[in-house]
């Protein structure tokens, strides 16, 4: 897949598909290194592949229920 044809997310979106409000909360988790880091799309804008966050969330599912990644 190129990386043109790959959906990019905002911090906002991001940060409200998992339910996270604070903007500090979200950079711990990034600093963390709990959450994957995104990548510069702007002077001011930063962004994350969709495909990239969903897989993030299904592996902590599986964290959750024990099941192998």
């Amino acid at each position: 897949m190129n990386y043109t044809d790959r959906k990019i997310l905002l911090k906002a979106e991001v940060k409200n598909i998992i339910r996270v409000r604070s903007d500090s909360a979200f950079q711990d988790m990034i600093n963390a290194g709990e959450f994957p880091k995104g990548f510069r799309i702007g002077l001011r804008r930063v962004g994350w592949f969709a495909d990239e966050v969903n897989t993030w969330i299904d592996e902590r599912v599986k964290e959750a229920r024990g099941e192998a990644l």
